[in-house]
């Protein structure tokens, strides 16, 4: 029996016990020892599960054609845990690829959950002396740039918020913070009423790990804040004691993860934006603050609660026509010969190559999308929403 985590409570969830009784006691320290959140427990739990019974498969101790999804994960002991061997690693590593047709990230997590596992037998409890994954490294991943949106096809999803929705305020707030805060899904819908302070223009955010940190609002978010927040306190049949910032509107609770994607992927339909997800927003305000705004790495490593700059390190790419002015911008770039016409090649009939005629002077750098975004520090990322002052609400 899989368990699932309740995400409007993950910390309440039922106990990680289908599975053996060493990863279950591994999940149960990862949680109160090492301080991860319920979310990362269980997702090492996953993982374990199905090396559990990818190896119950190897070594025959099911059918050869059993289903992995249909393997019990339980039974397996301490001494087989030791019976792993390297050789086995890079087979449950060649499965995933193959028959599984995980990316080269997913099997990077896969392997990084074993890596722990055997970390916690070998070193926490001493349980066994041999680490079978110890000289194993994770497959080489690809460089692949983030998808983004660019400012102009923002702002339709942002007027999208506003004309598609039976919740405007609510979802048009929640778009405004994600693109220009960079917040993470979570982070949004784990919101309360106490981490909004604004009279300070501040905003505390609870990421990975329970790290906590203070996101600062522009006048946009401020705008966006100030109009959702009027409505949701005057909705009839609220609850006092919600804590909740985005709340439901028909059954008045706190909002799920699921659902905040389910709006966020209609807008962007009805926006005619195709291959986004709501994890692109994030991406969004991460490359436009760093290409516009002049914003340090180390500035967008804390901004967005990165653990280590090499995960910000992806936001740093530039586009095209930047390329382009960088090599434009050379003090070189000037530089002409003394001879227009130098050309020492001999030719075979006697006679100097025809004489090119001079290249036309470079068009000028495009603007692109990044010039609605001048002031957009202070100002953010809004549109008129006017609109929505006196619109009542549909139930």
């Amino acid at each position: 029996m899989s368990i699932y985590l309740n995400e409007k409570n993950p910390e309440k969830h039922k106990p990680f016990d289908d599975a053996s009784q060493d990863i279950v006691e591994y999940v149960r320290y990862l949680e109160v020892i090492a301080g991860k959140s319920p979310h990362t427990a269980f997702n090492y739990y996953c993982d374990l599960r199905n090396f559990s019974r990818f190896m119950k498969r190897r070594r025959a101790l099911v059918p050869e054609d059993a289903e992995i999804k249909e393997i019990d994960p339980k039974g397996l002991d301490t001494t087989f845990w030791a019976s792993v061997t390297k050789e086995d690693i890079y087979e449950y590593l060649y499965f995933l690829n193959r028959e599984c047709g995980n990316k080269k990230s997913s099997t990077a997590r896969r392997l990084a959950s074993l890596h722990g596992f055997y970390d916690y037998l070998v070193n926490q409890v001493n349980k066994i002396t041999q680490d079978p994954t110890a000289a194993i490294r994770p497959p080489k991943q690809d460089k692949v740039l983030p998808k983004y949106l660019t400012a102009e096809q923002s702002m339709d999803l942002l007027e999208s918020t506003q004309t598609q929705s039976d919740f405007p305020e609510r979802d048009y707030c929640m778009t405004v913070l994600f693109l220009n805060c960079g917040m993470r899904l979570a982070e949004l819908v784990g919101m309360d009423l106490d981490d909004i302070d604004l009279e300070q223009r501040q905003i505390r955010l609870f990421g990975k790990g329970h790290k906590e940190r203070m996101i600062y609002l522009n006048d946009a978010c401020i705008e966006a804040l100030q109009l959702y927040l009027n409505k949701r306190n005057t909705m009839e049949g609220l609850s006092p004691k919600e804590r909740a910032v985005f709340i439901t509107r028909r059954r008045k609770e706190r909002i799920s993860n699921r659902r905040v994607e389910q709006l966020i992927t209609g807008a962007m339909k009805a926006a005619g934006l195709k291959g986004f997800s709501t994890h692109k927003l994030r991406h969004t305000a991460a490359t436009l603050m760093y290409q516009t705004g002049n914003v340090d790495i180390l500035t967008l490593k804390q901004l967005l609660g990165h653990s280590s700059v090499g995960t910000t390190q992806i936001y740093t790419h530039l586009q095209e026509f930047q390329v382009r002015a960088a090599i434009e911008q050379n003090p070189l770039g000037n530089v002409e010969p003394k001879k227009k016409t130098l050309d020492t090649t001999e030719a075979k009939t006697g006679e100097n190559r025809e004489t090119l005629p001079p290249e036309e002077d470079s068009a000028e750098m495009p603007s692109g999308p990044m010039e609605a975004f001048d002031g957009a520090a202070q100002d953010g990322f809004r549109v008129d929403v006017s609109g929505m002052l006196d619109k009542p609400e549909n139930d």
